[in-house]
């Protein structure tokens, strides 16, 4: 499934539409023009499909920047909004992006580039051929592969997930150059659509016809374009060079760090390439590189491969960006259909309970203590605790996201189904810029005075469109639940029957659907209702696996909320919002952990933590990844001195600087920052702190 090139008369120019995304785009021309087919090859920058047309003069209709590329891929310039450019004679290869889109152009000749109110006009001379090539960002499944019951099916299924690779040089480290593998359902039997094609990498992973096998290098075959076929050994194979996969770390932690090797080796290679940005992981990692980059990024797949294999994994292993996703799935044919979307996130696969270090744990000992009571208000109506034969606890990740495709409730965790990855593909994207929340107080104790103000502070109310309801009946709770709206807050008691309301318990089990797309239970033991939300149709949520006092309740239900609105997953903002509380860890995602309510102005959310020091301050830097700015991508640091970019990924760097430029840093934008040990916001260290 590529875009399509459609000519529009009346005004004069063509359609491009992208299927994937399902998503459009319109190009205006100067006269009527007749698309023709032409080669991929002609264009500088990875593109889906092409087409030749003959204009003198192309308007898009919005303000864009452009940038022009040399016919060798080197990055030339950078047109400005505000002024006009013109370029000489020669071969120009101009790209920007559009919506879901990437679009290139190819053209011969003097050009000029003059943006207008709403639009932006490349302009000749004279009528000339133009050569236009589209790419999806290919953030959607392009479609899905139908596999029986045969382990060997879904070998065949996961092999096809390197058809959404756009290229297979170092660039596909970037997340706009990797697809969305296919989905996989089970059915009858084998079948893949023809426009699935495998990328030739010459690379073959071949391991037992065992799920958990399988699994654990769905990532991996993905990210290599690798077939993956039965044998009775555990190997890669490459360009017939076979690496044994069971090694004395283990075939699990080995295809971990494989994984990992790789892509921070091709991302130091891809400087060599079409961004050739002074990194910063290549410049730590690049004096124990026994290999030269530019001659890596012009070898083969196969030998460069082979060159980054013969790289010792201590060479890597400390500059490997911190992970973003890991995910412990059971080993059963069901769960075959969430390795897809963990594979997008280049997430590793742990198999629970195997190994030298086993994932589930018994029961800890410290969910005793969070059961036992102080003489602060807790929010249960009775005195039970949880059963904890439905609690695991999973074996510790380095991961930003970790998601538990299993049984049980895992402390610390995603507790995540097929269902929910399936539900985010249909949700459209979020156009507004704040969450609407609707507060529901049942709990009598907490007055209608104060609730907002101590739930989001008077500073935070701006930010968001929320409605309070107090004391509801079952009735009326119903009719939140179903209310379309981005973010439900519940406040109040939880127990084996539903939520208390003022006549009586509602289980939310009882819906015939709920519409609300996100939700935090703040509620003892409120996990089970959490569930319930989930199955009938919120996309994720937060809830508790124990009982929780008001005090640490409404500092991480404050917390959450500020964090979701500045872009974070619900996931990573629970990992920064835990920091509240010694009780965070008791606090879990159900459902799609990586949804996000509103996207983030720059990308990648960051929070920061601080010290002082003799002259400023001492300030750490932290990415967490989306699915829209995953893994690969770049950021740049807006810190005086500073000229590196950084991968976006946990700790990004540490700076010194002084109370002056730390100011102007804060100023950019809204971020969380630990300091003294208490999550505060940066505005808020701008007025006090700092001001």
């Amino acid at each position: 499934m590529k875009p399509t090139f459609t000519p529009l008369v009346d005004p004069d120019g063509l359609l491009i539409r992208d299927p994937i995304e399902n998503a459009q785009f319109e190009l205006y021309t100067d006269r009527v023009v007749d698309p023709t087919p032409t080669d991929t090859d002609e264009f500088v920058l990875p593109v889906d499909c092409a087409v030749t047309v003959t204009a003198s003069e192309l308007e898009i209709p919005r303000r864009v920047n452009l940038f022009l590329w040399s016919m060798d891929g080197r990055l030339v310039d950078e047109t400005a909004l505000e002024s006009r450019v013109e370029y000489g004679t020669g071969k120009h290869s101009l790209d920007l992006s559009i919506g879901p889109m990437k679009l290139q152009l190819v053209v011969e000749g003097p050009l000029s580039i003059r943006p207008s109110e709403n639009a932006t006009h490349v302009e000749f001379s004279t009528a000339r051929p133009i050569g236009l090539g589209a790419r999806s960002l290919h953030e959607s499944p392009a479609g899905t592969i139908t596999i029986g019951n045969d382990v060997e099916d879904a070998m065949r299924a996961v092999a096809y997930s390197g058809s959404a690779l756009k290229t297979t040089s170092p660039e596909r480290s970037f997340p706009t150059l990797r697809g969305h593998p296919p989905l996989i359902e089970l059915g009858d039997g084998f079948d893949a659509p023809e426009a699935f094609e495998r990328p030739e990498t010459g690379v073959t992973i071949e391991i037992p016809r065992d799920y958990g096998d399988l699994f654990r290098v769905s990532t991996l075959a993905y990210y290599l374009g690798a077939d993956v076929v039965p044998g009775d050994q555990r190997v890669l194979d490459v360009a017939g060079d076979r690496y044994e996969l069971d090694t004395d770390r283990g075939f699990e932690a080995e295809v971990s760090t494989l994984l990992k090797h790789v892509f921070l080796l091709d991302c130091v290679t891809r400087t060599e390439g079409f961004y050739p940005v002074n990194l910063h992981e290549r410049n730590v990692v690049e004096p124990d590189l026994p290999f030269d980059p530019a001659d890596a990024y012009e070898a083969s797949f196969p030998d460069r491969l082979s060159t980054y294999l013969d790289v010792p994994y201590e060479a890597t292993a400390p500059h490997v960006p911190k992970w973003k996703l890991t995910a412990d799935i059971e080993p059963d044919a069901d769960h075959i259909e969430a390795i897809p979307f963990v594979a997008n996130e280049l997430g590793t696969v742990r198999i629970p309970g195997t190994g030298d270090d086993p994932t589930v744990h018994e029961e800890p000992d410290e969910l005793a203590s969070f059961y036992r009571r102080d003489s602060a208000t807790v929010r249960s109506s009775t005195e039970t605790v949880a059963s904890g034969s439905s609690i695991v606890k999973p074996g510790e990740t380095g991961s930003i996201e970790h998601a538990w495709i299993a049984e049980g409730f895992p402390i610390g965790a995603s507790k995540t189904r097929v269902e929910s990855y399936l539900r985010r593909v249909e949700r459209p994207v979020r156009e507004q810029d704040s969450i609407s929340i609707d507060i529901v107080c049942n709990e009598p104790e907490m007055s209608e005075e104060d609730i907002v103000e101590e739930f989001y502070g008077t500073r935070d109310l701006f930010e968001f469109d929320i409605e309070v309801h107090y004391e509801l009946a079952c009735d009326e709770l119903a009719a939140v639940l179903q209310t379309d709206t981005d973010f439900l807050h519940y406040i109040g008691h939880v127990d084996e029957n539903g939520f208390q309301c003022s006549d009586g318990m509602f289980d939310a089990r009882t819906l015939p659907e709920v519409n609300v797309d996100a939700f935090l239970l703040n509620a003892c033991k409120s996990f089970e209702q959490g569930a319930a939300l989930v199955d009938k149709g919120s996309y994720g949520g937060i809830v508790t696996l124990a009982n929780v006092s008001n005090d640490p309740a409404v500092r991480i239900g404050r917390a959450l909320a500020r964090l979701l609105n500045n872009g974070f997953s619900l996931q990573a903002g629970l990992s920064v919002a835990r920091n509240v509380t010694l009780f965070g860890s008791q606090y879990i995602t159900i459902g799609d952990g990586t949804l996000q309510l509103v996207q983030h102005s720059t990308g990648t959310p960051l929070s920061l933590e601080l010290s002082k020091t003799e002259g400023g301050y001492h300030v750490w830097l932290y990415g967490y990844p989306t699915s829209r700015s995953s893994l690969g991508s770049l950021f740049v640091p807006y810190i005086k001195g500073n000229e590196m970019h950084y991968l976006n990924s946990g700790l990004i760097d540490d700076f010194e600087v002084e109370v002056a430029e730390l100011r102007e840093f804060l100023s950019l934008s809204v971020v969380p920052v630990m300091y003294d040990g208490e999550l505060v916001w940066s505005d808020e260290l701008l007025e006090n702190e700092l001001g």
